[in-house]
């Protein structure tokens, strides 16, 4: 069997490979040649960051590591062809040693036990749930504006505090993480939000999207393996994007709520109207204060593991 990287008509092999191996798994959606299409072409795109099985020259699997984040794929093979799957996540592992890639992470429905079973098998644990959440504007509790409140744009110069305050909850730091902030042409110009303290510090940051192209929370899968674009801990990942949603970041102890009732009534009552009915917002489970908050102002809807493993040298493979 013979392991290579992605060459030109490989996006028909993807997408063939894939829906002939997840088919039946609960809330799998087909994948198209197209959407492959979308995500292989540019200057940004890494052929040696995809993996094909070939079998007597048919490809029969496929796996891929995304190189900045370090997100992997599950190794997907053809039916009769399981045997292909841990050579394909041996080769992106050992690409990724290769690039001093530290950490390796994959998220799934965690409907999906074999995915999962598989991925255990080769090192990965289980590193935290990512909990999506909704609330109908109108179920809000109702807010009242503390008089006093400092609350301005996000600035560069704001960035080194916004890291102190939950560094482990950030994906990017540096340049990365003001670019992504602060040069993003993804985000409209007032999306982010500083609750500052009497002497001008960070307090809290917020982030709301009102957009009518984006899509509705309602209409979207809350068990699906998908990170919500702007929710923060979400930074350079690939993300769905939801109107209506709404983030905070803070850092954790008990000014933690009233930090993110101050922001969330910043954020729902500065448009005298909204394109959205519902809230959306999203968190991981290992921000104990920012799920806390959420689990009282918003409802759940469900959520998606996140498995990690350390990727070691390559002499490990």
């Amino acid at each position: 069997m013979l392991i290579r990287h992605f060459v030109a008509g490989d996006a028909e092999h993807v997408a063939a490979v894939q829906n002939a191996a997840a088919a039946a798994l609960p809330g799998y959606r087909p994948l198209t040649a197209d959407e492959v299409r979308r995500r292989t072409t540019g200057p940004a795109f890494d052929p040696a960051a995809h993996a094909f099985a070939e079998d007597d020259g048919r490809v029969v699997g496929h796996a891929a590591f995304d190189p900045v984040t370090g997100q992997v794929s599950f190794p997907w093979c053809k039916p009769g062809y399981e045997r292909a799957a841990h050579p394909l996540l041996t080769a992106v592992l050992r690409a990724m040693a290769r690039r001093g890639m530290a950490k390796a992470f994959a998220a799934y429905r965690a409907d999906w036990a074999d995915v999962w079973e598989f991925l255990g098998d080769h090192d990965f644990d289980k590193a935290r749930d990512v909990v999506n959440y909704s609330q109908s504007i109108g179920d809000l509790p109702t807010m009242f504006q503390r008089p006093g409140l400092n609350i301005t744009a996000l600035t560069a110069a704001d960035l080194p505090a916004v890291l102190e305050l939950a560094p482990s909850a950030l994906r990017l730091a540096d340049a990365r993480l003001a670019d992504y902030f602060l040069r993003n042409p993804r985000f409209p110009a007032d999306a982010f939000f500083v609750l500052r303290n009497k002497t001008g510090g960070v307090k809290g940051v917020g982030l709301m999207l009102d957009d009518p192209a984006l899509t509705p929370v309602e209409e979207t899968d809350p068990r699906a393996a998908g990170f919500r674009f702007g929710a923060f801990g979400s930074e350079g990942l690939a993300a769905d994007r939801v109107n209506g949603l709404f983030s905070f970041i803070a850092a954790p102890g008990k000014d933690a709520e009233l930090i993110g009732q101050d922001l969330l009534w910043y954020a729902t009552s500065r448009a005298d109207t909204n394109s959205f009915d519902n809230l959306a917002a999203q968190a991981p489970s290992d921000q104990p204060h920012l799920t806390r908050f959420y689990d009282r102002y918003f409802q759940r809807q469900g959520s998606f593991p996140v498995f990690e493993r350390d990727v070691g040298s390559e002499s490990r493979f």
